[in-house]
């Protein structure tokens, strides 16, 4: 149970994550959260580093994920503009959606890496799926209230495991 809250690696932020990391690992299916890690809560501005990085990742991997557990249609948007794949009501860390995209999109992957900034969502999803998963530091310290609970619980795990 308690490797399901390791991520395999922790960046600040999401274009710090080494292209040669993604290389290496050979990974071909990449699934990205929203908010707080690919933009903002509440916005749908990706900044110049991370707008950088994305269109490289697509280029690279097989096929791109933008994925929301919130029910606004900013993953969609990304998507839409950056030409992948994305949905909102991730239901994560629940399998069900991502099995349901997987199968209905005939995706076929070898490695798959799953980002984001919760450890009970995005990191508990990967790990389940047996993914790589890169945990990064939230954007923004705006959070719905249920995610501000689960954050003081994540602090006290990472600071556990990782003495962050």
């Amino acid at each position: 149970m308690k490797n399901y809250f390791k991520p395999d690696e922790i960046k600040d932020l999401i274009s710090e994550i080494s292209f040669d990391w993604i290389i290496e690992n050979k990974i071909d299916f990449l699934i990205i959260d929203v908010d707080n890690t690919l933009v903002v809560k509440g916005t749908n501005q990706v900044d110049q580093l991370t707008n950088d990085w994305l269109i490289k990742c697509i280029k690279q991997c097989k096929t791109v994920l933008i994925c929301s557990n919130n029910t606004s249609t900013v993953a969609h948007d990304l998507a839409k503009r950056y030409g992948c794949f994305g949905f909102n009501l991730a239901l994560k860390p629940f399998k069900i959606r991502l099995n349901r995209f997987i199968s209905q999109n005939n995706i076929e992957y070898t490695n798959a890496c799953i980002i984001g900034d919760q450890l009970f969502t995005d990191i508990w999803l990967g790990k389940r799926f047996k993914f790589k998963t890169v945990l990064v530091q939230l954007l923004d310290r705006q959070d719905y209230g249920l995610t501000k609970l689960f954050r003081f619980i994540e602090a006290f795990i990472l600071e556990k495991k990782h003495g962050k």
